[in-house]
């Protein structure tokens, strides 16, 4: 079966990262391309694994030419199964191609729910799609309401437990100079407004003049569009007197190695779906500090595998830190716990046969 991958873009983030390990762990069956709107690590990743590509640019009032070209895609390629892996407007103009040509469309659903974008979108999912999956219930629950529909499933992100494991690493002390002495306190994941890096700076600052032996690492980088937002953490950071105590790591490939470093991790967005952070961190066994949103609590159990907060709260991040950073047992404790609900409810394996069971329902051969 000749499937056809359609994805926002090809950083190395959430999505695009998701739709790569799903590509990759399929059976030998099973033939996939891809499409995008734009260039990226991810489509380079591919070419280099024989993966055909393409690019369909979006940037245009004439939404027609978008649909004809995802039609061309189809027609050239024989493209049998339609895989939307964002609840975006590319996927929709593949979408709306997919349905003209009369193939199955699976679409996968990782965006904010209340998101005006979604809601816009939300017909588009209804009507194109022959099965529609969610990343995690509380978007389900969200966009869709509660009413049973026996063309949606809820499927979380999974995690390569043989990749993602614990073990030991100097990556960031070596990168950084920094003493093995010092505790180290990660972020992972781009720095934009949604992720709440500011809150982490600010209980950081707060938290840094009762233990000298503690650094903060950022790993991630910004897009252009949010450089204000960027500029704005970097002046926190001096407001706190901070500038030798955090360290910035821009975009890395080797982000296991560097999260192998970490003792304590935190994640305080404002709106998370099925994180794939919070999954490899769990598989790396680190215990996990985590706002109360979004998909985030289906993931961590308050006490047991992780530190559940409230989002937009400095002071309970610099609460939850002291308590961690106090407390190797807990540490470790939480970070067990994490690896063993990684391995019984997050094994990319087990996600992957619920993903070509679905393939296979629409498979014509």
């Amino acid at each position: 079966m000749k499937i056809l991958f359609v994805n926002h873009s090809s950083t190395l983030t959430g999505a695009p990262i998701s739709c790569y390990n799903i590509i990759t762990h399929l059976d030998s069956n099973l033939s996939p391309f891809y499409a995008s709107k734009k260039d990226g690590p991810i489509i380079t990743m591919l070419n280099e694994r024989g993966i055909k590509t393409f690019i369909v640019n979006t940037k245009t009032h004439i939404n027609i030419l978008c649909i004809i070209k995802f039609l061309k895609i189809i027609k050239e390629n024989k493209i049998e199964l339609l895989h939307l892996n964002s609840l975006t407007n590319i996927c929709k103009y593949a979408g709306i191609a997919g349905y003209i040509a009369h193939i199955p469309i699976i679409w996968f659903v990782r965006e904010d729910p209340l998101a005006n974008k979604s809601k816009k979108l939300k017909y588009w999912l209804n009507r194109l799609s022959s099965k529609i999956i969610f990343v995690d219930n509380d978007t389900k629950l969200k966009l869709l309401g509660n009413r049973i529909n026996k063309k949606v499933e809820v499927i979380p992100n999974g995690v390569d437990l043989a990749y993602y494991k614990p073990e030991k690493s100097n990556f960031l002390f070596n990168v950084f100079n920094i003493s093995q002495n010092n505790l180290l306190i990660g972020y992972i994941g781009s720095i934009v407004k949604r992720k709440g890096v500011n809150y982490l700076i600010e209980a950081f600052g707060e938290i840094k003049p009762f233990y000298n032996s503690v650094k903060l690492i950022i790993i991630g980088t910004y897009l252009t569009k949010y450089k204000d937002y960027y500029n704005h953490i970097k002046e926190m950071i001096r407001k706190y007197n901070l500038e030798k105590d955090i360290y910035f790591t821009g975009a890395i490939k080797n982000v296991k190695d560097a999260m192998n470093c970490l003792d304590i991790i935190v994640l305080p967005s404002l709106d998370e779906r099925c994180s794939r952070t919070l999954l490899e961190c769990m598989a790396c066994a680190k215990p996990i500090i985590a706002t109360n949103v979004g998909g985030n609590p289906e993931i961590i159990k308050d006490g047991f595998n992780g530190i559940l907060i409230e989002a937009e709260n400095s002071k309970q991040i610099a609460e939850a830190l002291k308590k961690l950073i106090e407390n190797q047992n807990l540490r470790i404790s939480l970070g067990t716990n994490g690896r063993l609900i990684a391995e019984k409810n997050f094994n990319i394996k087990t996600n992957m046969e619920k993903i070509k069971t679905i393939y296979q329902q629409f498979d014509s051969k």
